[in-house]
Formats: structure tokens, sequence, C-alpha cells
């Protein structure tokens, strides 16, 4: 995050408080976001069919042979969220993804909408 006495003269707006970017003067006008840290999450992901792009940070997985699961390939993977901002831009956006391969770009207020259909679909799979 950038201090408002160490801010460059192309800064719009104060950092955000979850921005931990510490913008410079000659940053590249493309690099001049508000980026949160990012988190982890693991996952286990189910792959495309043979030839699908993989990521190369997932690590395939195994099933006993003979299960119905031996007929999906499946790869345990870390998935990144953050949030990220271009300086001055009214959108903020969620990141979630393998850093590779998939992602899911939303707008802040696309996720919240998105959020109670997961939940729906999170207690059908309970069920």
């Amino acid at each position: 995050m950038t201090t408002l006495h160490d801010r460059p003269t192309w800064q719009v707006e104060p950092c955000p408080r979850w921005c931990v970017v510490l913008h410079a003067q000659d940053d590249d006008v493309r690099d001049r976001s508000h980026v949160s840290a990012s988190m982890s999450v693991p996952a286990r992901q189910l792959l495309g069919g043979p030839g699908a792009a993989v990521s190369p940070f997932a690590e395939p997985e195994a099933a006993a042979p003979g299960t119905p699961e031996a007929l999906d390939r499946t790869a345990a993977a870390d998935l990144a969220v953050c949030v990220h901002r271009r300086d001055g831009a009214p959108t903020t956006w969620v990141y979630v993804g393998d850093g590779a391969v998939q992602h899911l770009e939303l707008t802040a207020d696309s996720w919240h909408r998105l959020m109670p259909a997961l939940d729906r679909a999170l207690d059908l799979a309970r069920a």
C-alpha cells in the first residue's frame, strides 16, 4: 500500500485498505491497479477430457480401477483468491483461479449474486 505522501502523481485515489501494492511513479499504465494479498484455497478439480488444458500446478489423482470415479480425471490444486481494481476505476474484480489455466474473474457485485446460488448448490450436494 502506498501512503498519501509517497503516492505517484498518476494515482487518482488512495489505496483501498486491502491493497498490498507498492505503487511507483514509473509503473506501466497497465500495472496501475490496486491488488489484495492472495488467499490460497486447496481444491480438488474435475479435469476435462483428453487434450484439455491442465494447470502445471495441478497434481493428478488416481482413482481405484473399476470404480465410478475411475472414469473421471481429477487433480488437486491450490486456487488463488484475490481482489483487484484499476486505479480510478469504479469496478472491483474478484479472481479465483489456479494461476495458469482455469479462472473465474467476476465483479464483486456478480460474486455477491452468485454466492446464494453456490450455497444452494452446496446444500443440494450435501443431501
